[in-house]
């Protein structure tokens, strides 16, 4: 686009910048790349490289506000051009009506109404700054739009007032096989989607792009009612583009035009109509109102801002200087600068926006280059994302495939069955929320991966996979975070879901017996198994509203808690229609130890192991951690492994007790045992465990 020297001169001292040659340089620093700097008799014309999303750039005074940023100038508000004309006779209210029939995609529409005007051209200083520019002067009246256009980036049409069938303007949609003969003399034909200015009988002009040709000014137009509105983007890129116009209009309504400049676009408008045309200005002016749009707000954290810049030289003081240059109104609150985005800055929402404008001020050049922090090459700087990838690669080769699952949910109605297990790893009782949620209904961050999970698997089952194992890694939401530091509020979770027929191994088929809760236990051994021994972890029932009491276990490690597995209830399964039975569990990657334990290789025994069986009674609540760990206690000589071979209940046990049978298994990597010596250690055990018959957990 090309702009004059002269004309931003109105907005801000050029001078005091520095002249062409110094802007054009401010305008590369502020991501407006200079394609070239051209005479034009006195003037000066740059030709500026202006990106999509800054529509509040493509006119003089908004490229002015770029260059007072960036020089550190005072603007130029050029007040006198936008101050309301001399006006006389019956207001603009007794002349003209304006009706929105579509207030989402018409939020605001003016109309001022001069009469009496002659036909003439634009004053000298309009056709001189246009002839910089490269446009073409045509009439008073239309000129008079085309320099606000051009002025303050607010589009403008101008209708015959004489012509509107009955004196009004209403906005609606185009009906059904209405057509509008455009500016351009082309008949189009409209479809129902389009949004249209008519009066009251005809479409009079398509909305945003182009005025119809039987509205149209002309050298005997006496009565002229000036329009400036704001459109949606999306219908006018709609229409333009189905119907192959692009106008100078429509270039600006379907990239965001700022509703706070109608009045001012108006005011001027009109200004140099009665300057040139002469006639009477009609006192006020209509004022029609669609869909209200909230004012948008930001706040820029001082943290944020180093973060992302990587430079700590900056601060708040020059933050706020910067957003005030660049017409946001700053307000500091401790580490933060909050500020009320202008109407015109359609492309700032969040707190890297505000980040991005502070840096344009400054300077990217004056950021310095670092090379990031390195431990040499494929290594990595998270050393829990290396624990997650293990994790991920062991359930792979385990037979389980991965899923991603969506982070939002309702925490009440979704993980609420998960309470118990959600205050056992720390998390808040109040969830965290998004401001914007895509879907009402799901505007909470999980904390847990269990949900999503089961509803994966439940889709899986529906589709035919009756036998489905998954596991995914992901990030939950539960922590007590700081909101300078985002990253606070995260922590990192692996949970899997088994259901069907148990499988060996992904490359095995699948084995004749249905999964069950050591199916889980297991997998969660061989999960953890770089990092803990089996006989290292410990289980600890648990009970919460998801599982199923008494099959649900805690795993701890020294007391730290890593995990939980168990099979879940009935009620989250008829949730989801799983009609088998699901085992799931979850661990917390930041709980396991971040070292792996050592590979260590031992030979095996070439001697005959001695087996020996033994069978007690103890109360049933005996936690089996308890009764290994006490087995383990005693020292057995040459004891090289036990298990749990029986657990009987019934005639001939006590009630609430439970008998147990255990397996010893005893082996000498030196020699082959005497049966005598086995049976000696065999006796000890066996006196110390008739003791816990009377036992309780």
């Amino acid at each position: 686009m090309k702009f004059s020297l002269a004309w931003l001169n109105d907005f801000v001292d050029a001078d005091a910048a520095g002249g062409a040659d110094r802007i054009r340089r401010l305008l590369e620093q502020a991501g407006f790349p200079a394609q070239g700097v051209e005479s034009a008799g006195a003037d000066t014309v740059l030709e500026i490289e202006i990106t999509p999303n800054r529509p509040d750039a493509m006119n003089h005074r908004g490229l002015a506000r770029e260059i007072a940023a960036m020089a550190g100038l005072e603007g130029k508000n050029a007040p006198s051009s936008f101050a309301e004309p001399p006006s006389e006779g019956p207001p603009a209210s007794e002349l003209t009506s304006v009706g929105i029939e579509v207030p989402r995609l018409c939020r605001r529409f003016g109309a001022r109404v001069v009469r009496g005007i002659h036909s003439a051209p634009a004053p000298g200083r309009v056709r001189e700054r246009f002839a910089a520019i490269g446009a073409k002067p045509i009439s008073a009246a239309v000129d008079a739009t085309n320099y606000a256009l051009w002025d303050i980036g607010q589009p403008l049409h101008a209708f015959d007032l004489d012509r509107l069938r009955g004196g009004r303007v209403v906005v609606r949609k185009a009906r059904k096989g209405e057509t509008l003969v455009t500016l351009d003399g082309v008949e189009r034909a409209l479809e129902p989607s389009d949004v249209v200015v008519a009066d009251a009988e005809r479409a009079v002009s398509l909305a945003g792009i182009m005025g119809g040709l039987e509205t149209a000014v002309t050298e005997r137009t006496a009565n002229v009612l000036l329009e400036a509105a704001w459109w949606d983007p999306l219908a006018i890129r709609r229409t333009s583009r189905r119907l192959g116009m692009h106008t100078d209009a429509s270039h600006r309504f379907e990239r965001g035009a700022d509703p706070g400049a109608i009045p001012e676009g108006l005011n001027l408008a009109a200004r140099i109509l009665l300057e040139s045309a002469g006639g009477t200005l009609a006192p006020g002016w209509i004022d029609a109102r669609g869909q209200n749009e909230s004012p948008r707000r930001a706040t820029l954290r001082l943290s944020r801002l180093r973060l992302i810049s990587g430079d700590g030289r900056l601060d708040l003081d020059f933050a706020e200087e910067a957003l005030s240059r660049l017409g946001f109104s700053p307000a500091r609150r401790g580490k933060r600068v909050a500020v009320s985005v202008p109407s015109h800055r359609r492309d700032v929402s969040i707190e890297d926006d505000l980040v991005e404008e502070v840096l344009r001020v400054y300077g990217y050049d004056k950021i310095p280059s670092r090379l990031p922090p390195a431990s040499g090459g494929g290594g990595y700087l998270e050393p829990l994302a290396v624990v997650e990838r293990l994790l991920s690669d062991r359930a792979a080769a385990s037979g389980l495939f991965e899923t991603v699952a969506y982070p939002f949910l309702d925490r009440a109605g979704e993980e609420g069955p998960f309470e118990a297990w959600l205050a056992e790893t720390g998390a808040t009782r109040e969830p965290l929320s998004i401001a914007n949620p895509l879907d009402e209904g799901r505007r909470n961050l999980r904390a847990t991966l269990l949900p999503g999970l089961l509803d994966a698997l439940s889709r899986n089952v529906r589709h035919g996979h009756r036998s489905a194992a998954l596991f995914e890694a992901g990030r939950v939401f539960a922590r007590p975070g700081d909101p300078d530091l985002p990253e606070s509020f995260e922590a990192r979770r692996f949970a899997f879901a088994l259901s069907g027929d148990a499988r060996l191994d992904w490359s095995l088929p699948a084995a004749a017996r249905h999964a069950d809760f050591f199916d889980a236990k297991g997998l969660v051994e061989t999960l953890l198994a770089p990092w803990a021994a089996p006989r290292e972890l410990s289980w600890q029932p648990f009970t919460a509203e998801a599982f199923t009491q008494g099959a649900t276990a805690l795993v701890k490690i020294g007391g730290r808690l890593l995990g939980i597995v168990g099979v879940i209830g009935e009620m989250e399964r008829e949730k989801r229609k799983l009609s088998e039975a699901v085992f799931a569990g979850e661990l917390l990657i930041e709980a396991i130890p971040p070292e792996r334990s050592p590979v260590r290789f031992e030979p095996y025994s070439p001697y005959p192991p001695v087996e020996a069986d033994i069978s007690f009674s103890h109360a049933r609540e005996k936690w089996w951690s308890e009764i290994e760990a006490f087995v383990r206690a005693h020292e057995l000589a040459d004891l090289e492994s036990f298990r749990v071979l029986d657990r009987y209940q019934g005639p001939g046990v006590p009630e609430g007790q439970v008998k147990t049978t255990i397996r010893l298994v005893f082996r000498s990597s030196e020699r082959t045992l005497e049966q005598e010596a086995v049976n000696r250690e065999v006796e000890r055990l066996a006196r110390r465990l008739g003791a816990l018959q009377n036992e309780r957990h």
